[in-house]
C-alpha cells in the first residue's frame, strides 16, 4: 500500500463507516431484549384425588363450616387442613366434599374424575440476555438467560366459574447458534435453534411448586444495523419443553387427599431487543489493502496500490481508470476514455472526440485545432481532396474542388444538376430541373395547362381534359380568363413512320400516359383527329390522317380505353396550325389532336 491510506488509517476509516457497507462488524457481543409471551397449550388439568377406607355414610358433614365461601381449590385444600387436623370425622363427610355420585371403593379409589378443574394460561412477558460471539461467516453461537412469567386463571370443565388464579414463571439457560443471511445492507434476516435447561415456578390459590425441565427451540427474525457495533433485532422464537407437573397433598389417618397438575409447555415469543458488539475480531484483508474484505468493493487490488475507503483503487480525476493506470489523470469530467485513461480519439487525428467536430476524419488527413480535415482556400473541398487548392474564394466549386461547369447554362453547376441538359432559357429550379409550377410532371416550358388543379391526371400536354385552363394558340377564341376556349389538346410526340400509320415507340409511350388521363375521367368522351402537312395530293393525306388517327384508337383500346368513347376523324391538310412553306410548319402540322366531345 502506498503512503495515501495506511492500515491504522483504513482500520478507523471502517471502523467510523455506517450503512449498506458498514453493516456487521464481527466479534464478541451482548444483547438484552423484552418479548411477549403466551403459551399455547390449554390442555393442563388440576385433578384432586383422595385415598379413604370403603365405607359410606349418612354421617353429618362439617366441612362446609370449615370450607365456608372460599373458591374451589382454596376451600378443598383449606378444608383439608382443617380435615386433618379434627378428628371424628366420616368418609361419608369426605364423599359429600367430594360431590354428588362420589364413592370409594377402598384405598386408592379415585373420585372428582366428573369434574377437574380447568386452567387457562394467559398472555405474559420474558426478558433475556445473552454473550455471544459474531462470526465474519455469519454464524452467531451465544449464551442466553431468559426469564418468563403467564398468568394463570382456572374453571371446572363442566363450565362451573370459579375465583382460581396464579401464575408461572420459567427461568432459561441455554446455547443458541443464530446463521444471519447477509443481503449487503442495513437490513439482515437470521434464522436458528437452541437448547438449554428451565426450572418452572407455579403458584396457584394454594399450590406453591417448582418443576425443571429440559427445552428447545427454534426462531427467526431480522435485524437493522444502526451502526457496524449496534444492531435493533425482532425475531419469533417457539420454546418446547418436557411437561411440566406440579402436585400438592396432605392425609390423615386412612384419608389422603393429593392435588395434582400436568401441562404441555409450549412457549411462543415475540422478542424486540439491542445487540452491541463490545469486542472486535480480527477481518480477512485478501488483498492487504487495509480495507477487510467484508467492505472492500475492490478486493483484488494489486500490492501496494493506493486504494480509497472502499478498498479500490484511486482515481482522481474519475474517468474509470485508476490513477496506477491511467497515463492522463486530469481528464475533464465526463469526458470518455480509453483504456489507458485518455481521452477517446476515434479517428486518431489527435483531437479528442470531446472536442472533435469531424470525428470520422479518415488517417493520415491533417486536421485543425477543431478536428476537421484542412481546407486552405476554404472552398468546402478538404485539402487532402481539393485537386484545385488555389480556387478564388467565392468561386463555387464541384467535389474536386474546382471551379464548377454548367453545360446547359441553366445557372447550377454540372455535379448539383439533376437535369443537365435543359433548353436554353428555361427556368429552372435549385435541382436544375425546369420548374414544374403546377406539379403535374410537366414542366412548364412544354405545359399548356401551368396551373391545373393539384392532383389531376393529365395529358402529355399538362392538361386535364376538364377544369383546366388552356393557353390559346394564336388566333383561337378566349374565355373572360383568357383560357382557350376550344377543348383540342396537340398530342405532341405521337408521329408514325415515315409515310405510313406505324406508332414510333417515343408515340406509344406517349399514348400509354394519354390512356391514364381517359381512365381517370371515365364519363368523357374524345375524338382523335389526324393532320398531315400539304406533301402529296389531298386525298392520299386525307386517308392517311384517318388511318392514323385509327392506329391512335386501335392503340388505345389495347391499353383498356372503351370503344365507343373514341372517334377517329382524319382532316388531312384542311386544317394547318403552322406554315407548311417552311419545314417546321410541316413539321407542326403533321400531328394528332384529342378534342373532349359535348
Amino acid at each position: 500500500m502506498k503512503k495515501g491510506l495506511g492500515p491504522l488509517a483504513a482500520a478507523l476509516l471502517v471502523t467510523g463507516m455506517s450503512g449498506a457497507a458498514s453493516a456487521y462488524q464481527p466479534g464478541w457481543y451482548f444483547s438484552i431484549s423484552g418479548a411477549s409471551s403466551s403459551i399455547d397449550d390449554a390442555d393442563g388439568l388440576l385433578t384432586t384425588q383422595a385415598a379413604v377406607p370403603p365405607t359410606t355414610t349418612t354421617e353429618p358433614c362439617l366441612l362446609t363450616d370449615i370450607l365456608g365461601g372460599a373458591p374451589l381449590l382454596g376451600g378443598l385444600v383449606g378444608g383439608l387442613d382443617g380435615l386433618l387436623g379434627t378428628t371424628g370425622v366420616s368418609n361419608g363427610c369426605l364423599l359429600g366434599l367430594l360431590g354428588p355420585g362420589a364413592t370409594t371403593g377402598g384405598p386408592g379409589s379415585s373420585v372428582l374424575d366428573q369434574a377437574p378443574l380447568q386452567v387457562r394460561f394467559d398472555g405474559g412477558f420474558a426478558i433475556g440476555a445473552s454473550v455471544g460471539y459474531l462470526t465474519e461467516g455469519g454464524f452467531r453461537p451465544e449464551l442466553a438467560l431468559n426469564f418468563a412469567e403467564n398468568d394463570i386463571t382456572g374453571s371446572r370443565s363442566n363450565g362451573t366459574v370459579v375465583s382460581s388464579s396464579g401464575d408461572i414463571t420459567a427461568t432459561r439457560i441455554g446455547a443458541n447458534l443464530w446463521y444471519d443471511i447477509d443481503l449487503s445492507n442495513e437490513i439482515m434476516p437470521y434464522f436458528g435453534v437452541g437448547v438449554g435447561l428451565q426450572d418452572a415456578d407455579i403458584k396457584f390459590d394454594n399450590i406453591s411448586d417448582s418443576d425443571s425441565s429440559s427445552y428447545y427451540q427454534f426462531g427467526a427474525g431480522v435485524s437493522a444495523w444502526l451502526s457496524r457495533r449496534t444492531a435493533l433485532f425482532l425475531d419469533y422464537r417457539y420454546i418446547i419443553s418436557d411437561d411440566l407437573t406440579h402436585t400438592a397433598s396432605a392425609s390423615s389417618g386412612t384419608t389422603t387427599v393429593n392435588v395434582s397438575q400436568e401441562f404441555e409447555n409450549r412457549v411462543q415469543q415475540v422478542t424486540a431487543g439491542l445487540r452491541f458488539t463490545f469486542r472486535d475480531a480480527p477481518m480477512t484483508d485478501s488483498d492487504g489493502d487495509g480495507v477487510p474484505d467484508r467492505y472492500d468493493s475492490c478486493p483484488n487490488t494489486p500490492k501496494n496500490v493506493q486504494v480509497d475507503s472502499t478498498g479500490c483503487p484511486l482515481d482522481s480525476d474519475g474517468d474509470g481508470v485508476p490513477d496506477y493506470q491511467d497515463q492522463c489523470p486530469n481528464t475533464p469530467p465526463g469526458t470518455p476514455v480509453e483504456a489507458n485513461g485518455c481521452p477517446v480519439d476515434s479517428d486518431g487525428d489527435g483531437v479528442p472526440d470531446a472536442l472533435d467536430k469531424c470525428p470520422n476524419t479518415p488517417r493520415g488527413v491533417e486536421v485543425d485545432a477543431s478536428g476537421c480535415p484542412l481546407d486552405s482556400d476554404g472552398d468546402g473541398v478538404p485539402d487532402a481532396r481539393d485537386q484545385c487548392p488555389g480556387t478564388p474564394a467565392g468561386v463555387e466549386v464541384d467535389a474536386n474542388g474546382c471551379p464548377a461547369t454548367d453545360a446547359d447554362g441553366d445557372g447550377i453547376p454540372d455535379f448539383r444538376d439533376l437535369c443537365p441538359n435543359s433548353p436554353p432559357g428555361v427556368a429552372v429550379g435549385d435541382d436544375g430541373c425546369p420548374l414544374d409550377s403546377d406539379g403535374d410532371g410537366i414542366p412548364d416550358y412544354l405545359d399548356e395547362c401551368p396551373n391545373s388543379p393539384a392532383g389531376a391526371q393529365v395529358l402529355p400536354n399538362g392538361c386535364a381534359l376538364k377544369g383546366d385552363c388552356r393557353r390559346p394558340r394564336p388566333g383561337e377564341q378566349v374565355d373572360a380568363k383568357g383560357c382557350a376556349v376550344d377543348s383540342s389538346f396537340i398530342l405532341r410526340g405521337v408521329k408514325f413512320e415515315f409515310d405510313s400509320a406505324r406508332l414510333t415507340a417515343e408515340a406509344k409511350a406517349i399514348l400509354d400516359r394519354v390512356s391514364q388521363t381517359l381512365t381517370a375521367y371515365p364519363d368523357i368522351d374524345v375524338e382523335l383527329e389526324g393532320h398531315t402537312d400539304n406533301i402529296g395530293t389531298a386525298a392520299y393525306n386525307l386517308g392517311l390522317s384517318e388511318r392514323r388517327a385509327i392506329a391512335v384508337k386501335e392503340y388505345l383500346i389495347g391499353r383498356g380505353i372503351t370503344a365507343d368513347r373514341m372517334v377517329p376523324v382524319g382532316y388531312g391538310v384542311t386544317q394547318p396550325i403552322a406554315d407548311n412553306g417552311t419545314e417546321e410548319g410541316r413539321e407542326e402540322n403533321r400531328r394528332v389532336e384529342l378534342t373532349v366531345r359535348d
